[in-house]
């Protein structure tokens, strides 16, 4: 992966991302009857971690069309 290649976002935009997933995450936890800190800390555990995932594969794609451009 070359050290050119940035993200096509900016970072304030994968942190509101983040947020919305964790808020979205901890939404779902409530109504499916989880109790609120046991929603709260799942929320963060898996809302964070789908967020990570959405940039690491943002990542991968932007390192692959740019080792396709390059060639």
């Amino acid at each position: 992966m070359g050290s050119d290649l940035t993200l096509p976002r900016t970072p304030i935009e994968y942190y509101m991302l983040g947020l919305a997933l964790v808020v979205a995450n901890v939404f779902v936890l409530l109504i499916t009857g989880h109790q609120v800190l046991a929603a709260v800390a799942m929320g963060l555990f898996y809302g964070l971690a789908m967020a990570l995932v959405v940039v690491l594969l943002t990542v991968g794609w932007q390192a692959l069309r740019g080792k396709d451009a390059a060639e």
